[in-house]
């Protein structure tokens, strides 16, 4: 059907990408007359065929060497019971043809069926790999669960794992499958899949254990979630309908991306409500903000200190240039640092030790000039100079007359400065 045919090419795309382990796997089919029921749609036994055609091609599919065949478990006539439609084998044809050809008729008998196929991988050709039991069921389970467990431990001794598909809500059939599953697990290798009416089975098994043995949700999970597959595209199935789907989950995209873009201009507004309802409010604890004045205080009175010092400064230089103006000016010419109080008292210590040097150079120099010999001797060693002439005989009588002139002020305890000016 179109159906089987969408579920395989999507299968195909899933299993592609990796290889699974060699294993042969026997697929018993309920072909008893509870199949006829509608509650799946069309009925049961179709929906049964349509997932079997999935489980087959996932087994093809997961190892160029995997084997499938085929038995029914129900069956009337001399050979009724459980029936063998294909041992295993890998010929596609075969076992699509087998799945095609099963017919309803009888009664189920669940405990045959499985030593049926259990004697069927006994003799596989290749006795390679795993071994594995696909049981489709239907049908109300007559067996007793001590037969049933029975069952179970021998598979689980010949290691064979066992895949149980339960069909419908029989809850007392569910109850005696799960001891059977629970008897024939090993290391976590069976499985239990209970899939409810007006469900489609292909679409729950597609994502269980049954088919993607390394990726499914788990027994339990599966048989729990039937629309999870079409959750995600608001309950359109994806593989039945891929357009539809899409355009739901852009349109679901769309409609996220408005509700948050909605949100975000909402928190938008509120923000300046609040801002303008903390204006209106009265402060009433400005206390908190406060510590932060004594800060600009201190800067002020620094800035104050800084301003008096540099005005005294400039004062103190206005007043010394006014006393010495024909002095070269101190401190403010020389590029000194005005915070350094010793560099500027070594400055004026060393100032004032010139100033002592300068007024006693004229004392030192005057008595030397105003000796004739020394200042014979030293006109005698010019050469062209004559001591004996009378114009420099006359020059240094006045020098001797000025020096004697200048000598009695200094005696009288007069200042310098005011003889020269």
């Amino acid at each position: 059907s179109g159906r089987a045919r969408a579920h395989h090419r999507v299968l195909c795309v899933v299993v592609a990408a990796r290889k699974m382990p060699l294993e042969c796997t026997m697929v018993c089919l309920d072909t008893s007359e509870h199949m006829r029921n509608g509650d799946f749609v069309p009925t049961r036994h179709e929906s049964q065929q349509d997932a079997a055609n999935l489980v087959v091609g996932a087994k093809m599919q997961q190892n160029a060497e995997n084997s499938v065949g085929v038995l029914t478990m129900a069956s009337v006539g001399r050979r009724g019971g459980a029936r063998v439609l294909v041992s295993p084998t890998d010929d596609m044809g075969k076992i699509l043809a087998s799945l095609h050809e099963a017919s309803i008729a009888g009664k189920l008998n669940l405990v045959e069926g499985v030593q049926v196929a259990q004697l069927a991988l006994k003799h596989r050709r290749n006795k390679n790999g795993g071994q594995r039991l696909v049981l489709f069921v239907g049908s109300p389970v007559e067996a007793e669960a001590k037969a049933l467990v029975k069952a179970g431990k021998l598979l689980k001794k010949n290691n064979i794992a066992v895949d149980v598909v339960l069909l419908g809500s029989d809850e007392a059939s569910a109850d005696k499958l799960r001891q059977f599953v629970e008897a024939a697990t090993s290391h976590d290798n069976s499985n239990f899949v209970q899939i409810p009416p007006g469900v489609v089975p292909s679409d729950v098994l597609i994502s269980s254990p049954v088919v993607q043995p390394d990726g499914g949700q788990g027994s339990t999970a599966a048989a729990e979630a039937p629309d999870a597959g079409a959750a995600n595209f608001g309950g359109v199935d994806a593989n039945l309908d891929p357009e539809l789907a899409m355009a739901l989950r852009v349109s679901m995209e769309e409609e996220r991306a408005r509700q948050q873009a909605a949100a975000a201009a909402q928190r938008e507004a509120e923000r300046p409500t609040e801002q303008s309802a903390a204006a209106d409010e009265p402060p009433a604890e400005p206390a908190p903000e406060e510590p932060a004045v004594p800060e600009v205080d201190d800067d002020d009175a620094l800035l104050q200190q800084a301003l008096a010092m540099s005005m005294r400064e400039h004062v103190a230089s206005q007043e010394a240039a006014d006393q010495e103006p024909d002095e070269p000016p101190p401190v403010a010419e020389m590029e000194v640092d005005e915070d350094d109080e010793t560099m500027q008292l070594a400055l004026q210590m060393s100032m004032q030790t010139n100033d002592a040097k300068d007024e006693a150079k004229p004392a030192e120099d005057a008595p030397t000039f105003s000796d004739p010999n020394f200042v014979n001797q030293m006109l005698a060693q010019l050469p062209g100079v004559d001591p004996n002439d009378p114009a420099i005989k006359a020059a240094l009588e006045s020098i001797r007359g000025a020096g004697t002139d200048d000598n009695k002020p200094n005696q009288d305890d007069k200042p310098t400065d005011d003889q020269n000016s």
